[in-house]
């Protein structure tokens, strides 16, 4: 296939962010594939404390806030924070706040046992014992955590070409790494989900506007309009109806918090 280089260098020449970037156009197959969002929402009620870590642009929060009492997002990045802040100004919304500071510090910053639900969505939860151990401070003993996470299969086709590569001596996937977490923290796993779709670009200069803002976020640079690797990737991905196809991948895994948690559970990194 070839590539005009004259448009990668135009696209390549913009700022990125998360957020911000050039619009791309881009289509997705979700079927068997429900929206964090509305599962996330689906647990609200109306008396709810909610907290939101890793907030980003906070449209979670503010889309259905009518259906809990108060809710909070944090995060650790002003840019986000300042988007949060203009939705929910543009929305009207009072039962929301944003703050900023990392996951970590929440125990400096949020009484402990003070909301009914947590979660984050592509947040820093993750599967690390303490970011979890900070969203459990602030959470209710029977309160409902929930962690969505990046999974191993997520942009596979980027790795395979860009040179990011499998992780090395993946002994568990994503999927149980992120549940064990969990359990071995005091958490009651009720729901552990892979979560995979398909997004198509009409071409692969759409595809690049929307990976130049992964790659921004990741702190990547981007390749050159001059790498070759750009035809590799639209010659290996581009399918049937000349779309560029790409695989999205998210770990679910949510519980409830145990109010004697086993004798297992890991090193203790927020005293009593």
């Amino acid at each position: 296939m070839r590539i005009n280089k004259g448009k990668l260098k135009e696209i390549l020449s913009h700022d990125y962010s998360f957020y911000r970037g050039p619009a791309h156009e881009s289509r997705i197959d979700s079927r068997l594939n429900p929206p964090a969002p509305d599962f996330i929402a689906s647990q609200f009620t109306s008396n709810m404390r909610v907290l939101d870590i890793g907030c980003g642009s906070g449209l979670t929060l503010l889309e259905h806030h009518n259906r809990f009492g108060h809710g909070v997002g944090i995060d650790n990045d002003p840019e986000h924070l300042e988007i949060a802040e203009m939705n929910k100004k543009e929305r009207g919304v009072s039962n929301v706040e944003f703050m900023l500071f990392p996951a970590v510090e929440i125990p400096e910053r949020l009484d402990r046992d003070s909301f009914d639900f947590v979660f984050t969505e592509r947040g820093p939860l993750g599967g690390t014992s303490i970011t979890i151990q900070a969203a459990l401070y602030a959470l209710k003993p029977g309160g409902t955590i929930f962690s969505e996470t990046i999974g191993g299969l997520h942009h596979q086709e980027v790795r395979e070409v860009f040179g990011e590569g499998e992780r090395a001596n993946q002994i568990m996937n994503v999927l149980d790494q992120a549940k064990v977490a969990m359990e071995r923290n005091g958490v009651s796993v009720r729901i552990a989900a892979d979560i995979v779709s398909k997004r198509y670009y009409p071409d692969i200069y759409e595809w690049l506007k929307f990976q130049c803002s992964i790659w921004a976020y990741t702190g990547r640079p981007p390749p050159s309009a001059d790498d070759s690797r750009y035809e590799l990737f639209a010659e290996r991905n581009t399918n049937s109806s000349g779309e560029i196809e790409t695989t999205h991948h998210v770990v679910w895994v949510g519980g409830v918090k145990m109010e004697n948690p086993p004798h297992y559970w890991e090193y203790q990194h927020f005293k009593s």
